[in-house]
């Protein structure tokens, strides 16, 4: 691989070309060894735009991004500061995951999710336990 061509399965593909390449699973395993992340970002599909935010590449963007999927792996892998623009997502999964990382503890004590609440209680309480 260089910085303009990737060479999978004895195939040679640019940045331009491995963006109308038909065959998802060429453009997730481009994007898996890191290469054309700034075009995969916006790839149609979302396998392989969750693979782009696993690179760590883009979370701004697919933080956004329709697919409930994807803002789970960008809520996995994300800083803290991307993660307050999801603490309201309508998926309960997105939520789920920023409580596991311990983030937003408070804010979630309430959510809709009764399980989701509970969670970040129960996480609230350890970390009370540790301080004191």
């Amino acid at each position: 691989m260089t910085e303009d061509s990737i060479t999978l399965y004895d195939k040679s593909y640019t940045c331009a070309n491995i963006q109308t390449e038909a065959d998802e699973y060429i453009r997730l395993e481009a994007a898996n060894q890191g290469f054309a992340l700034r075009i995969l970002v916006n790839d149609k599909s979302a396998l392989v735009r969750s693979t782009v935010a696993r690179i760590k590449y883009g979370h701004e963007q697919l933080a956004k991004d329709e697919s409930w999927k994807v803002r789970a792996t960008v809520a996995k892998h994300c800083q803290p500061l991307i993660l307050k623009s999801l603490i309201n997502d309508e998926n309960h999964f997105v939520r789920y995951i920023i409580v596991k990382r311990g983030f937003f503890l408070k804010h979630f004590t309430s959510d809709i999710d009764e399980e989701i609440a509970a969670l970040a209680k129960y996480q609230l309480t350890i970390k009370e336990q540790l301080l004191s």
